[in-house]
Protein backbone atom coordinates (compact mmCIF):
# COMPACT_ATOMS: atom_id res chain seq x y z
CA UNK A 1 0.00 0.00 0.00
CA UNK A 2 1.54 3.61 -0.87
CA UNK A 3 1.88 5.59 1.89
CA UNK A 4 2.72 9.60 2.38
CA UNK A 5 5.23 10.52 5.44
CA UNK A 6 5.42 14.28 6.71
CA UNK A 7 8.09 15.18 8.60
CA UNK A 8 6.81 18.21 11.14
CA UNK A 9 8.74 20.17 13.92
CA UNK A 10 7.50 18.97 17.39
CA UNK A 11 6.18 15.46 18.67
CA UNK A 12 2.98 18.26 19.46
CA UNK A 13 2.74 18.88 16.17
CA UNK A 14 2.69 14.99 15.03
CA UNK A 15 0.18 14.14 18.03
CA UNK A 16 -2.38 17.17 16.95
CA UNK A 17 -1.96 15.95 13.26
CA UNK A 18 -2.36 12.63 13.74
CA UNK A 19 -5.75 13.41 15.82
CA UNK A 20 -7.10 15.97 12.92
CA UNK A 21 -6.22 13.03 10.14
CA UNK A 22 -8.15 10.43 12.52
CA UNK A 23 -10.93 12.87 12.68
CA UNK A 24 -11.16 13.11 9.59
CA UNK A 25 -11.87 9.41 8.77
CA UNK A 26 -7.76 8.73 7.94
CA UNK A 27 -5.59 6.29 9.83
CA UNK A 28 -2.43 8.10 10.40
CA UNK A 29 1.00 6.80 12.63
CA UNK A 30 3.75 8.95 14.59
CA UNK A 31 7.25 8.08 14.48
CA UNK A 32 10.45 9.84 14.95
CA UNK A 33 11.60 11.51 11.96
CA UNK A 34 14.81 9.58 10.49
CA UNK A 35 17.75 11.47 9.06
CA UNK A 36 18.99 10.94 5.51
CA UNK A 37 21.63 8.39 7.19
CA UNK A 38 18.68 6.24 9.08
CA UNK A 39 19.21 7.59 12.61
CA UNK A 40 17.00 9.50 14.61
CA UNK A 41 16.66 13.20 13.78
CA UNK A 42 15.15 15.72 16.00
CA UNK A 43 11.99 16.04 14.37
CA UNK A 44 8.86 13.55 13.97
CA UNK A 45 6.49 12.02 11.29
CA UNK A 46 3.42 11.93 10.73
CA UNK A 47 2.41 8.30 8.26
CA UNK A 48 -0.63 7.98 6.67
CA UNK A 49 -1.94 6.15 4.01
CA UNK A 50 -3.75 9.22 1.60
CA UNK A 51 -1.34 12.07 1.52
CA UNK A 52 -3.38 13.51 -1.32
CA UNK A 53 -6.57 14.07 1.67
CA UNK A 54 -4.28 14.28 4.17
CA UNK A 55 -1.83 17.52 3.08
CA UNK A 56 -5.04 19.80 2.95
CA UNK A 57 -6.03 19.12 6.59
CA UNK A 58 -2.57 19.65 8.30
CA UNK A 59 -1.79 22.88 6.50
CA UNK A 60 -5.27 24.02 7.59
CA UNK A 61 -5.11 23.52 10.83
CA UNK A 62 -1.96 25.36 11.12
CA UNK A 63 0.57 22.61 11.27
CA UNK A 64 3.86 23.26 9.21
CA UNK A 65 5.20 20.45 6.71
CA UNK A 66 8.94 20.79 7.24
CA UNK A 67 9.57 17.81 4.13
CA UNK A 68 7.39 14.94 3.03
CA UNK A 69 8.60 11.55 1.56
CA UNK A 70 6.48 9.18 -0.67
CA UNK A 71 6.67 4.98 0.46
CA UNK A 72 5.06 2.06 1.36
CA UNK A 73 3.15 1.52 4.74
Amino acid sequence: MSSMTFNVSSVTNAMKGKAILERNGLRAYVSRALDENGNNGCGYSITTDQGERAEPLLTAAGIRIRSKSAGTL
